[in-house]
């Protein structure tokens, strides 16, 4: 840059030099509000119960915080850094109702939403204290809270309108920054559906295991989101779910990870996606089981965080016994794998499914081994590990 000598020429350079670092320290600090909010959401799942009265639900949406981040609404206790995501974007706090019903497709009321608790849900040691809890940054390196917000909707004017078809979403700032398979710092968004004219006053499955996936590379890694419908005894299929920033808008994945294939799973020299084969071992490819719901792979990416969605569509027979889709619930999930100390994984054995009729009591053993590890000379063979089944 040439100076020009003249006072005028000097002030005008001084002005452009303090322009320029007004522009970088506004940039930095957008940089800084940008990072701030995009570290802590690793998830959810949203279901809903009908009421007494049909056309009227409960929804629950639990809402999974990263504990490295920043706290939530003024939550109290709180662990994580020192900022308050305080916005309507950072939580849901309000959701959005949609008609979807062909020739009816419109925009409806939001749905106000309140926080009915806050729940540490990371497995760890007893001798390891997770970052969620108090005091804070514990020995553990990773924490998961669960966030409930609990909320109301009253379709049945809509369903006097024509409307059968209804879809709850929420969009929220943003996925955690962490995250190495493409969806870093993008915004989340998820949502639900309820046909409520096939099943007037339907209940979605109940999701009974929380998602925590902190997984050990190179270990077989089993999970089921226990999804049940007591209430109503429906039917549930399982399948991958695209991770969305928006409604239609999919999540950027890095290859050569998909959808359909999230996560770094082991695979023998000469195999690849799309090849699965649960039963081996150790599991070979990523295999989501369309029935039980069942997620079985080996991760090897020792220092990956992936998002996997996991879509569970509800089915019911109408009048002629034909199937037919009465709703969808989705969990998106945060799953991250590390490198642990060497353990053999517990093993169970077969068989991992039953039939039985409606109504019937279902009685079964579960058989466990736990292996020990016995490492290389001269290092002592460890005592035998405490396995908990849940």
């Amino acid at each position: 840059m040439q100076l020009s000598s003249s006072p005028n020429g000097l002030l005008t350079n001084h002005m452009k030099s303090i322009a320029l670092k007004t522009v970088v320290a506004l940039l930095f600090a957008l940089t800084l509000a940008s990072s701030a909010k995009a570290d802590h959401i690793i998830g959810s799942d949203m279901t809903y119960q009908c009421a007494d009265t049909p056309g009227i639900y409960k929804i629950i949406f639990n809402f999974y915080r990263d504990c490295n981040g920043c706290f939530v609404l003024g939550q109290s206790p709180k662990c994580g850094t020192s900022e308050n995501c305080s916005s309507s974007s950072s939580a849901p706090t309000s959701l959005s109702l949609r008609c979807t019903t062909s020739g009816k497709v419109k925009n409806l009321s939001s749905v106000s939403m309140t926080r009915t608790g806050i729940v540490d849900i990371t497995t760890t040691c007893n001798s390891a204290k997770s970052r969620c809890e108090q005091p804070c940054n514990g020995t553990f390196p990773h924490g998961i809270e669960k966030h409930t917000f609990e909320g109301t909707i009253d379709v049945r004017s809509d369903i006097n309108a024509g409307c059968c078809d209804f879809e709850i979403s929420v969009r929220l700032a943003v996925r955690n920054v962490g995250i190495t398979t493409g969806q870093s710092q993008q915004w989340f968004y998820t949502s639900c559906e309820i046909n409520a004219c096939a099943a007037p006053c339907n209940s979605s499955p109940n999701l009974s295991n929380d998602p925590v996936a902190i997984l050990c590379c190179d270990q077989p890694f089993t999970f089921n989101n226990g999804a049940v419908d007591t209430s109503d005894r429906d039917s549930i299929s399982y399948s991958f779910g695209k991770a969305f920033q928006n409604r239609g808008t999919e999540c950027n994945y890095a290859s050569p990870r998909t959808y359909l294939d999230p996560i770094t799973p082991y695979y023998p020299p000469g195999t690849s996606y799309p090849t699965a084969i649960p039963s081996a071992n150790p599991p070979i490819g990523t295999y989501l089981d369309p029935s039980s719901g069942d997620l079985i792979f080996t991760p090897t990416n020792c220092s990956e965080i992936a998002v996997v969605v996991i879509q569970m569509i509800e089915w019911r027979k109408d009048s002629l016994g034909v199937y037919k889709q009465i709703g969808v619930t989705r969990r998106d999930m945060q799953v991250i794998v590390m490198s642990c100390p060497s353990n053999n994984p517990p093993e169970v054995e077969g068989p991992y499914s039953y039939s039985v009729c409606e109504g019937n009591q279902l009685c079964f053993n579960v058989t466990t081994d736990d292996p020990a590890y016995i490492p290389p000379p001269p290092t002592p063979t460890p005592p035998p590990d405490t396995v908990k089944i849940s």
